[in-house]
């Protein structure tokens, strides 16, 4: 638990402590307040040479994609069914379809035995953090009805179907099926740069265009930091199992904003919203009380989304690795 305060704590010092506040040249009516020390030399060549000028790239997200929030737990026994299941959707689709293992259950506070630290059992890794916390209380106690009723369930882009967001691992390929053939209603372009030295950190640029003007609700964009491919203990089906692969594990937010920035009439120019930020890739998971063991950015990435802050669907969800 230590080591994701410590996570969160770092990203607000490098957002409120360590920025300047920078005029942004796509478009240059927008400024932001980054970490310009990330960047190893010259800002204005930064400005001149790394800034992205997003109207030229590509789409990211030509059709809709899906996001599979799977609320799981390192001891619970049936969670890694549910997890290869939605780790089978990805790879039919890894393009389009993208995996958050969210460590959490539906308690008041978002934790139960299943992510809790029991080092006399050898469950020792801290999956779990203060944001995937919120986010089970906010689905298990707060959003009543949500149909999270336990470990494991999941969303699929966080859709309603009779009133619950959540459904059990064998419903969600159609669900997900049903997502990907809608049309798209929010477009996203993003640009990571990321910089080994002098902190291993990260800018990210995106620009997104509402294509549905039916939406009325607000819209916001959340960033969720990724680890993939923790080995560490786990029960399976009632067995400790020690060397077991965690995939996709949620790190929290990369600026400590669980439900996003507002996508807001100072962020719009000529019809696309800019939203800029900075911020470090954390050390790896580790068993708790042990010496972290540094950043692999080759293993986290950030999955992007923006959603409506009403019904809280997600419209769009788009990957960017650090290293491509």
């Amino acid at each position: 638990m230590k080591k994701h305060l410590i996570f969160l704590s770092l990203l607000s010092v490098v957002l409120l402590q360590s920025c300047d506040h920078v005029d942004n040249p796509y478009p240059p009516s927008i400024s932001v307040d980054l970490d310009t020390t990330i960047y190893p030399g010259s800002w204005s060549d930064y400005v001149a040479n790394e800034w992205p000028d997003l109207a030229s790239l590509p789409l990211d997200d030509p059709e809709r994609n899906a996001l599979i929030e799977d609320f799981t737990g390192h001891n619970c026994s049936f969670c890694p069914a549910a997890g290869i299941v939605a780790h089978g959707i990805h790879e039919s689709n890894p393009t389009r379809v993208f995996v958050a293992s969210i460590h959490a259950s539906n308690t008041n506070n978002g934790m139960s035995s299943f992510q809790a630290i029991n080092t006399a059992q050898g469950y020792t890794i801290p999956f779990y953090n203060n944001e995937s916390l919120e986010l089970g209380a906010f689905f298990g106690t707060t959003l009543v009805n949500s149909g999270f009723y336990g470990n494991p369930a999941g969303t699929i882009s966080r859709t309603n179907d009779a009133g619950e967001y959540f459904a059990g691992s064998g419903l969600w390929q159609g669900k997900v099926d049903a997502v990907l053939t809608a049309l798209p209603k929010v477009s996203i372009k993003a640009k990571v740069n990321y910089y080994e030295a002098p902190k291993h950190g990260f800018f990210l640029h995106a620009e997104i265009e509402k294509l549905d003007n039916s939406l009325t609700s607000d819209l916001a964009m959340v960033v969720y930091m990724m680890e993939d491919s923790v080995i560490g203990p786990q029960n399976v089906n009632n067995v400790f199992t020690p060397d077991y692969i965690h995939r996709d594990i949620f790190r929290g937010t990369i600026d400590g904003r669980l439900w996003g920035r507002n996508l807001t009439s100072e962020l719009l120019s000529n019809g696309k919203y800019y939203l800029d930020y900075s911020a470090i890739i954390p050390d790896q998971l580790v068993p708790e009380g042990a010496p972290p063991t540094g950043h692999n950015a080759e293993n986290m990435h950030l999955l992007i989304y923006v959603y409506d802050k009403v019904t809280l669907e997600i419209y769009q969800v788009i990957k960017k690795k650090f290293i491509p």
